[in-house]
């Protein structure tokens, strides 16, 4: 059983959206539940939206004794969905001490590098939390400069105060129109068919979601 916590102290770097879809993902092999641990909901009002139509199990909790218990919950993999704001530190550091694996959106806005680089550096890598980073929101349009730029400070480490090195995943996550309908209409990607307007969004969930389960199973080759 693992517990992969979907981390960033900023609105709107696609957490909810990174949580709910590899949790469809995952859900094709895998048993799997998401809790949403923020306070603003995001991820619970999407759940009522599909009602009994998601592939997985899904709760909200904010309680930290509940919060603690979550390893004895009968499951392959519980993905959590954190607060994204610095006001609530207690209920986050509450449950990171429970999870095993973090993973930190990311789109290519040097915006947003500073709150990933604080969540990270404060609350993840102390704890010693295995983690990467997910490029997402990623527009191609006008080719992958941006992203390859990124993709150089992550490597380089560059921002992160001299850490050489920053885990990322090799795979990462395009912008997508049907994305931004998900949360309104109660869907995730496994709902959807290939057709030329979800064909990008399901290649992309699904190359991550394995990507990570393969990691995964390396390292329980190497233990």
């Amino acid at each position: 059983m693992r517990v992969l916590a979907v981390v960033g102290q900023k609105g709107g770097i696609g957490k909810s959206t990174t949580a709910m879809n590899l949790a469809a993902c995952m859900s094709r092999s895998s048993s799997v539940a998401v809790i949403d641990v923020d306070p603003q909901a995001s991820t619970t009002k999407w759940a009522e939206r599909a009602g009994e139509d998601l592939p997985f199990d899904f709760t909200s909790e904010t309680d930290i004794s509940m919060l603690s218990m979550m390893r004895q919950l009968d499951y392959d993999v519980v993905i959590v969905d954190t607060p994204g704001s610095l006001a609530d530190q207690d209920v986050l550091s509450a449950l990171l001490d429970q999870t095993d694996y973090a993973i930190a959106p990311l789109s290519p806005s040097f915006m947003e590098i500073e709150p990933v680089q604080r969540t990270l550096q404060d609350f993840v890598i102390p704890r010693g939390i295995p983690y990467r980073v997910l490029m997402n929101k990623v527009d191609l349009r006008d080719g992958k400069g941006d992203l390859e730029s990124f993709e150089e400070l992550l490597d380089t480490g560059s921002f992160f105060d001299g850490q050489v090195g920053i885990p990322r995943f090799r795979n990462y996550i395009r912008q997508a129109k049907v994305m931004k309908m998900m949360p309104l209409q109660g869907t995730v990607i496994t709902d959807y068919t290939d057709t030329r307007n979800s064909r990008a969004a399901i290649s992309d969930y699904t190359s991550v979601a394995l990507e990570l389960m393969n990691l995964w199973a390396r390292e329980r080759k190497t233990a």
